[in-house]
């Protein structure tokens, strides 16, 4: 993962610890979120919108965290932990940190493919991912395509300085169907620049960098 201020709180406030060059979670945070994961699995929806409330602000993020959290009850143990550690009475932009949790999961998830700076995610939670963490850039790729491999080091170059847009990347063949049904995308590379869940602007195939950059601008 790529440091950024913002993620320096996570290694300040005991949530992340670099080990013999790599970062990983610290074990305190660690059980904590096991032991919220443990308490939402099977939880009733009543029950997880009343836990999110609680740490969040604003009805359409709660509602899309609770319809995310009933297909994965990780999301909101990590929400609980992480608020835990960071009071958000107190950090503005708190929430816009939790997709980096996705990074030590130990889920079967393909990044080999994806830009260094990207959360990958499986296409699934786009809806919800993309509502929370709006705006949002998602990424979707393919095994074996040089385009892919073009476009993915734009927008390596140009994350390397924070866009103020939350990056996601998907393994296009492992939810061809989704992508296809609800984003229209049967290939890749492709772009999807989305605001509160909806698409904006796609783009698909490789573009040069500054179109990309002009699309993140209108985004922004």
């Amino acid at each position: 993962m790529t440091h950024t201020a913002e993620g320096e709180r996570l290694f300040e406030r005991d949530v992340l610890k670099i080990r013999a060059g790599s970062v990983s979670l610290m074990d305190t945070f660690e059980a904590t979120v096991e032991d919220y994961e443990r308490r939402f699995t099977d939880c009733p929806r009543d029950e997880l919108t009343s836990e999110v409330d609680a740490r969040v602000d604003g009805d359409l993020i709660v509602d899309a965290l609770v319809e995310l959290g009933l297909i994965d009850p990780r999301t909101i143990a990590e929400l609980c932990a992480l608020a835990d550690q960071l009071d958000p009475s107190t950090n503005d932009g708190w929430l816009q940190l939790l997709p980096v949790l996705r990074l030590f999961r130990s889920e079967n998830i393909r990044d080999d493919g994806a830009p260094e700076q990207a959360i990958p995610v499986p296409a699934d939670h786009l809806p919800f991912l993309t509502e929370i963490h709006s705006p949002t850039l998602t990424y979707i790729w393919l095994d074996d395509c040089p385009p892919c491999d073009s476009l993915k080091r734009s927008l390596e170059s140009i994350f390397e300085e924070p866009q103020g847009v939350s990056l996601f990347a998907v393994f296009g063949p492992d939810d061809s169907a989704f992508l296809a049904r609800e984003y229209r995308v049967t290939g890749g590379p492709a772009l999807l620049f989305m605001r509160q869940g909806a698409v904006e602007t796609r783009l698909y195939g490789d573009h040069e960098e500054q179109l990309v950059r002009a699309e993140l601008e209108r985004l922004t």
